[in-house]
C-alpha cells in the first residue's frame, strides 16, 4: 500500500475509533476536556488505528530503537507503524539498509528545517495527527521543542539525554524538561527523559534497588553513597568512534562534578581516578570521573543519600585523556597566520566523525573491529545495625553488552557497541511503559525518569523489562558483599 493511502487509513482508522466510546480509554482526573482521553489504551477491535510512534532524527541510535520497537510490537501483537522526521530521508532509509522490510510501516517526512513543524506552521504536521509517542533521536536541544509539540499533539515524548552543559542546568542542578511537569501531568500524559542505557537503564536498575531498600521498613539502615561504574572499550585496528567525537570531547574534557557529603565538587579533568573489575574483563579498568545525567537525576529522586558518582573508562576515554594530557584540547589560538582558529578546533577537524552503519558492518565483518565491551556497574553502599556492630553491605546491580558480533546477520548489523544497547535499553523501557498504560490502565504523568518507572511500574512489570533485556542479548548481574572493616 503506498504511504499516502496507508496514511489516509490510519486516520480514517483513528476517527472511528474517536467516535467509538468502547475504544477509548478512561478519562484522566483533571485533565482538560478533549485531552484526557488515554489514546493507548488496550484496543481489541481489529479494525481500531495501529499504535503510531514519530520519530525526530534516525541515526545509529534512533534505527536501532525502530528495529526494536517493531520485534516488540511483532512479539505482542500490537499493529505498529512509525512517522520519521528527518532531514534526509535518503541517509534514514540507509540507517535500515538490513530492515527494508519496515519502510511499509514507515512515513518518511523530509524537511530542511524542524523549526517550523515544532512551530506548529508546517503542513507536515498533519501527519503526526494520533501519534501516540514522540521519540527525539536527534539531539538534546529538540527536547524542549518536542516536549512542547507533545503537549499540542496530546502525545507521550520520550527523549536519551539532557543539555548537560548549559549554564541553567549547571546553576539550577536540575534538566530543563521539568519546566513542562505539571502541564504534562495536567494532561495525564508522560515525558520520559533521558532514556537510553546511560542514563536510562542505569538510572532504572538502581532505582529498583534502592526503593527495594527504602521500603524494607529497616529503621536504622542508611544508604551512604551510590558509585556508578561504566566502561566503553573497543579493540580494533583503527579509530572507530563509537558515539559522536564532538560529544565525547565536550563530556570527558569538562569538568567532572561528585555529589560528597551532600554537596556538588567540582574536579580536574581526568582527576581522582579509581579502578574497578567489570564482569568479562581480566583486569580491573581506570575509571574518571564524569559529570552525567545520573548524577543529578538521582541526586532529586534520593536526596538523603549524601554521596553520589559517576565515572567512565576504556579505550575510547584513554585517547581523550591522551589529547587532553598533551594539550590538544586547548582554547588557545594557533600562531597568527590563524589566529582564529584554536588547538582544539583543529583536533575536531581533524578527528575522524562516526561511522555510517554499511562501515560499521564492514569493520564488523572484515575483523577490524575484534572486540567491543559496554558496561555499567553500580555499587550501592548501605550500612545497618546487625548484632550489635554496624555493618557495611555493598551491592552491584549492573549490565554487560558483550556480544557485539551477534548483530551480524541481523537488522542491527552497522550499529555501535554503544549504540545498539542505547537504543535496545531506551525502546524496551519505552515499550513496558506504553503497555503499562494501554494493557493495565495504569497512569505515568508528568516528567519521569528510569528511577521513576522502576518505582511506579508493577513488579510483574520491571521483571518482564529485565528479562527483554536478556533476550536482547544485554546481560544483567547483581552481587552483595560485607565490605565491614575488618
Amino acid at each position: 500500500m503506498a504511504a499516502d493511502e496507508q496514511r489516509s487509513t490510519d486516520i480514517e482508522a483513528c476517527q472511528a475509533r474517536q467516535s467509538n466510546p468502547k475504544l477509548l480509554g478512561p478519562i484522566r482526573k483533571g485533565a482538560p476536556p478533549g485531552l484526557g482521553m488515554d489514546s493507548l489504551a488496550a484496543t481489541p477491535d481489529p479494525s481500531a488505528a495501529p499504535l503510531t510512534i514519530a520519530f525526530f532524527g534516525l541515526g545509529a541510535v534512533g534505527s536501532s530503537m525502530l528495529i526494536c520497537l517493531s520485534e516488540l510490537a511483532d512479539r505482542d501483537d500490537v499493529p505498529l507503524r512509525f512517522v520519521v522526521v528527518v532531514l534526509n530521508d535518503e541517509l534514514a532509509r540507509d540507517a535500515l539498509f538490513h530492515a527494508e522490510h519496515l519502510f511499509e510501516r514507515i512515513d518518511f517526512i523530509a524537511l530542511p528545517d524542524f523549526a517550523p513543524l515544532f512551530d506548529g506552521n508546517a503542513p507536515e504536521l498533519q501527519r503526526l495527527a494520533g501519534a501516540h509517542l514522540l521519540v527525539n533521536a536527534a539531539q538534546p536541544g529538540f527536547n524542549t521543542p518536542l516536549l512542547e509539540l507533545g503537549l499540542r499533539l496530546d502525545a507521550h515524548v520520550v527523549d536519551l539525554a539532557s543539555d548537560m552543559y548549559d549554564a541553567e542546568t549547571e546553576r539550577s542542578l536540575t534538566f530543563s524538561q521539568y519546566a513542562f511537569n505539571e502541564a504534562y501531568r495536567d494532561r495525564g500524559r508522560t515525558a520520559l527523559i533521558n532514556l537510553g542505557v546511560s542514563p536510562g537503564l542505569t538510572n532504572f536498575l538502581i532505582g529498583l534497588r534502592l526503593h527495594q531498600l527504602r521500603g524494607s521498613r529497616r529503621r536504622d539502615l542508611k544508604i551512604e553513597s551510590v558509585d556508578l561504574y561504566l566502561l566503553e572499550d573497543i579493540d580494533a585496528d583503527e579509530i572507530v568512534f563509537s558515539w559522536s567525537p564532538l560529544v565525547a570531547l565536550e563530556e570527558l574534557a569538562a569538568r567532572p562534578r561528585l555529589l560528597r557529603d551532600g554537596r556538588i565538587q567540582v574536579l580536574d579533568p581526568f582527576s581522582a581516578a579509581r579502578d574497578h573489575h567489570f564482569p568479562g574483563e581480566v583486569e580491573p579498568t581506570r575509571q574518571y570521573p564524569l559529570h552525567q545525567e545520573e548524577l543529578l537525576s538521582l541526586h532529586r529522586s534520593f536526596p538523603e543519600i549524601e554521596s553520589i558518582s559517576v565515572y567512565t573508562g576504556g579505550s575510547e576515554v584513554e585517547l581523550v585523556k591522551a589529547l587532553f594530557k598533551l594539550n590538544l584540547l586547548s582554547k588557545r589560538t594557533l600562531p597568527q597566520q590563524q589566529s582564529e582558529l584554536t588547538v582544539e578546533a583543529m583536533v575536531r577537524a581533524i578527528l575522524p566523525g562516526m561511522n555510517k552503519p554499511r562501515r560499521i558492518e564492514e569493520y564488523l565483518r572484515n575483523g577490524v573491529i575484534r572486540r567491543a565491551h559496554f558496561a555499567a556497574a553500580a555499587e550501592i553502599r548501605y550500612t545497618e545495625n546487625v548484632r550489635n556492630d554496624r555493618q557495611v553491605t555493598i551491592e552491584t546491580v549492573g549490565l554487560s553488552y558483550l556480544r557485539y558480533r551477534g548483530l551480524l546477520g541481523s537488522p542491527y548489523a552497522g550499529a555501535t557497541y554503544i549504540s545498539y544497547p542505547t537504543a535496545v535499553g531506551a525502546a524496551i523501557l519505552a515499550w513496558h511503559a506504553l503497555e503499562f498504560l494501554r494493557e493495565e490502565g495504569g497512569e505515568l504523568a508528568g516528567v519521569l525518569t528510569g528511577e521513576d518507572l522502576a518505582r511506579l511500574l508493577p513488579r510483574s512489570r520491571a521483571d518482564a523489562i529485565r528479562r527483554d533485556l536478556v533476550a536482547w542479548d544485554i546481560d544483567l548481574f547483581e552481587s552483595v558483599r560485607d565490605a565491614t572493616p575488618v
